[in-house]
């Protein structure tokens, strides 16, 4: 069936499957002025099994240590994606300038190995527990000065470890999230037709997105099948409100309810998928009492900046924590790189990994908050 305007979510690009071998110019290369460790630890029942790098300054510990956490997909240490590899200069940078780093390999990348098909958001803020407790045992760090930054989804799960660990130092969340997944999803599936499509084709396509969001995000504990018949009930609805001129832009109209729900929807209900539309970062953020650095680029089209940093900024409101800095960079994307056309597909276009002015902000912010 020809595909168009109605199955743009299954179109979403997936930028973990290109590759890009060239060499960015920022990616560090030896040799390296601090100890580098190649670390493997498991989980208290051994069902995951984690490999990592812990990058120390070779100066007298202990140390200020921040645990990276990767964005959503499997990512390997480095977070590599599309040539670049973003952890690993995040990593160099705040290294050379005091402060010890553990990047870790995701669940069947690299070293690691562990459940994949049920895990959620969830089971990877267990994984982060337990980075965080190997390095309780290292007698580099500074226990009382440990640290959790995460990218993209990486942003979420950084607040559930806070409520996993209260200890927690500080958290910096590179372009998390503050909304829900449906929220997210929302505006990712309709914002591309909003410039090729009418007002009344965008609105009726809007409506049918947002209700089957809706209906994952409402009912979670559902079975798949009960919401998938819930979908199909919506669709059938929502064709009988919109005249076929309409329905043929959309090309929907020759599409029944049982081809939409399975087509469109079924891939929604994977575990992962499902649980980061219903689950509400609001829960976490709002329970988060330590430093928070939240940061976002400007141009950002996967987290939005305006609308997930003021959410972030709501929640951390009612923990009522003060202690929250945020800024969104000028003429970044989501990969915090300066861009030109600030597409998902220009980001193996551009030779900039990592923009510089982020890090520097990053060390001054835990200079200023005593941190480091």
């Amino acid at each position: 069936m020809k595909k168009g305007i109605i199955y743009i979510a299954l179109m979403i690009i997936s930028i973990f499957a290109y590759t890009q071998p060239k060499i960015k110019p920022q990616t560090p290369a030896p040799p390296f002025d601090y100890n580098i460790d190649s670390v493997e630890y498991d989980n208290t029942d051994k069902t995951v099994h984690l490999g990592a790098t812990l990058t120390y300054p070779k100066t007298k510990g202990p140390f200020t240590t921040v645990v990276m956490i990767t964005g959503s997909g499997q990512q390997d240490r480095d977070e590599t994606i599309l040539g670049h590899k973003p952890f690993a200069v995040i990593a160099d940078y705040l290294t050379k300038h005091g402060i010890a780093v553990l990047r870790v390999d995701d669940r069947m990348k690299g070293l690691s190995k562990g459940n994949i098909v049920t895990a959620t958001s969830a089971d990877y803020a267990n994984d982060v527990m337990t980075s965080i407790n190997y390095l309780l045992t290292r007698k580099e760090i500074d226990k009382r000065k440990i640290g959790v930054m995460g990218h993209s989804e990486g942003g979420l799960i950084a607040p559930m470890i806070y409520t996993k660990f209260p200890s927690l130092a500080f958290i910096i969340s590179l372009a998390g999230t503050g909304v829900s997944g449906a929220e997210i999803l929302f505006k990712q599936q309709t914002d591309p037709l909003k410039n090729v499509a009418s007002e009344k084709v965008f609105n009726a396509y809007a409506d049918l997105t947002q209700q089957t969001l809706a209906v994952i995000h409402n009912n979670y504990s559902l079975s798949d099948s009960l919401i998938l018949e819930n979908v199909k009930t919506i669709f059938t609805k929502w064709k009988t409100n919109h005249d076929d001129s309409t329905l043929i832009k959309l090309n929907a109209k020759n599409v029944s309810a049982e081809v939409y729900a399975n087509r469109q929807i079924k891939a929604e209900l994977i575990p992962w998928y499902k649980y980061f539309i219903a689950t509400e970062p609001n829960d976490f953020w709002s329970k988060v009492k330590c430093p928070v650095l939240a940061l976002n680029g400007e141009k950002d089209i996967q987290v939005y900046p305006d609308q997930n940093i003021t959410a972030i900024t709501t929640s951390l409101m009612k923990a009522g924590n003060k202690n929250v800095t945020t800024k969104i960079f000028p003429g970044l994307n989501h990969l915090f790189q300066h861009c030109t056309k600030c597409t998902v597909q220009e980001y193996p276009e551009l030779e900039e990994t990592f923009a510089p002015e982020v890090l520097v902000y990053i060390t001054d912010w835990l200079k200023e908050k005593k941190l480091m």
